[in-house]
């Protein structure tokens, strides 16, 4: 992070792999232009460092033990309103946005639903209302139709033991057990509810990770309920990495988009 005479912190949030912040790839791309006067701040995960080298690889080797064992959703919002409660006693920021993507969307509505430091928020691609959901979606568009069935029918049963057993030792995904059952029983909408504050949530139509589908029936729903707090935008040729459909990155102007919403709403 870096400070000095901004009146804007920006808290920027990556998503669930085992890299450190400082390899994420939109951080060192696009970070500045969102808004270029901001300050950032980054907070890495329990027991990760930039000391790790950068994987990209679903199953990488590495990982953190001490990452596998305390890694959660509650656990990252905890430190992270350590972290900026810290930071904002002594450098009293004016206005702090929070932004992240895929897991890190996740991590910027609960930290929104729950400190009132928080002025915006912007999600990108979080998906629907429930993880299980999100993950039968990626098992459809990504699994060969002969062995489709018995895919979800796996994971399903994975999920109801996590769900419903006791605590057990696994590594599933670079993930363990705490990840896994605070995922599979979050509830996105019940977050997004208790959210009083402008947020800007962006889903990809042909993301193969999250469904666009859910997510738009989600925000449908909380619409519906009186939400009016929430502006929703669909890409509908990008998938889960900002990239269309021939293959061209498309983060810069979907950045761009994010800015002049900023514009709006932090003065």
């Amino acid at each position: 992070m870096k400070f000095d005479s901004a009146k804007t912190l920006l808290l920027y949030l990556q998503g669930s792999d085992c890299n450190s912040v400082l390899h994420d790839r939109f951080l060192q791309d696009h970070i500045e232009k969102l808004w270029p006067s901001a300050d950032v701040l980054l907070v890495e995960k329990r027991g990760i460092t930039a000391d790790l080298p950068p994987s990209f690889d679903a199953e990488r080797s590495g990982c953190p033990q001490e990452y596998i064992q305390h890694d959660n959703p509650e656990q990252r919002v905890t430190d992270l309103k350590k972290a900026l409660n810290s930071v904002q006693q002594k450098y009293a920021y004016q206005k702090v946005i929070a932004l992240g993507g895929s897991e890190g969307a996740q991590i910027a509505a609960m930290i929104a639903a729950e400190s009132d430091l928080i002025d915006a928020a912007v999600l990108i691609n979080a998906g629907g209302r429930y993880f299980l959901d999100d993950v039968l979606h990626n098992i459809r568009l990504t699994t060969p139709e002969d062995i489709l069935e018995e895919e979800i029918a796996g994971f399903s049963e994975f999920a109801k033991q996590i769900v419903m057993g006791d605590f057990f030792e696994l590594e599933v995904s670079n993930h363990g057990y705490k990840w896994w059952r605070s995922m599979l029983t979050y509830d996105m909408q019940n977050t997004l509810t208790s959210i009083r504050i402008p947020t800007l949530i962006i889903q990809a139509g042909q993301d193969k990770s999250v469904s666009a589908e859910n997510a738009t029936a989600m925000v449908e729903n909380l619409k519906a309920s009186g939400k009016s707090n929430l502006d929703f935008v669909v890409y509908p040729d990008l998938d889960h990495g900002l990239i269309n459909t021939d293959g061209i990155s498309k983060t810069e102007q979907v950045v761009e988009d994010i800015h002049h919403w900023l514009k709006l709403h932090i003065k």
